[in-house]
């Protein structure tokens, strides 16, 4: 049986378990335990699991390269174990890439969305893709996705999501004692098939940039 579910699991980006919890505890113990010469049922048998849920476990970080498919402790078992959280968000970034590809965010987005890209790319029944979305979640709290994220602007903070994000101010002077402005926005936008968001949105910029210019 435990052959057969890592056959499975390999073929497929979204791996899942029937116990996300036990998951995370195993995940959990990676400090305590050290640096196993293999990952295998039996071993974690004898850190206290073992059944069908816990190879369907080992079976999830094979596929996603906690472990290799020998069973040998990988880098990112050493991430987990040093808990450095930036290097295990760049490994789940790497085996989810088609969904990173789709929502850079995808760590938090919402339960439905997530459901409604898995359901997109497998056939899996309703149960076992609410247990592969529950499973990216379990793995993604693991991991500092803002601290592996890379931003083209060196040195910019990122802003809250459906914010307004200023770029950069240039100052000129016009050589008269003016100083001239030049203010570059860059807008996250909420998701939503709804108009009137963005038209709100738009007309409190209006609204806000008109106050900016009569001020100069």
């Amino acid at each position: 049986m435990v052959g057969y579910v890592d056959s499975f699991m390999a073929e497929t980006e979204f791996p899942y378990t029937t116990s996300p919890p036990g998951l995370k505890r195993i995940m959990e113990g990676t400090p305590k335990w050290g640096m196993p010469d293999k990952v295998t049922g039996t071993w974690l048998a004898g850190v206290g699991f073992k059944g069908g849920t816990a190879a369907r476990s080992l079976g999830v970080l094979r596929t996603i390269g906690v472990v290799d498919s020998s069973g040998r402790p990988t880098e990112l078992w050493s991430a987990l174990r040093g808990k450095d959280r930036a290097k295990f968000a760049e490994g789940v970034r790497k085996h989810y890439s088609s969904l990173f590809a789709t929502y850079s965010d995808a760590n938090r987005k919402d339960t439905e969305a997530l459901i409604q890209f898995v359901r997109s790319k497998t056939d899996y029944a309703e149960s076992v893709q609410k247990l592969a979305v529950r499973t990216f979640k379990t793995l993604c709290e693991f991991g500092d996705f803002e601290a592996d994220a890379t931003d083209d602007d060196d040195d910019e903070e990122t802003p809250p999501k459906g914010a307004a994000k200023r770029k950069a101010v240039k100052q000129t002077s016009d050589g008269g004692g003016r100083v001239a402005l030049t203010v570059n926005l860059q807008l996250q936008l909420p998701a939503s098939e709804d108009g009137d968001v963005y038209d709100k949105l738009f007309a409190a910029m209006a609204k806000h940039l008109k106050g900016l210019i009569e001020a100069e």
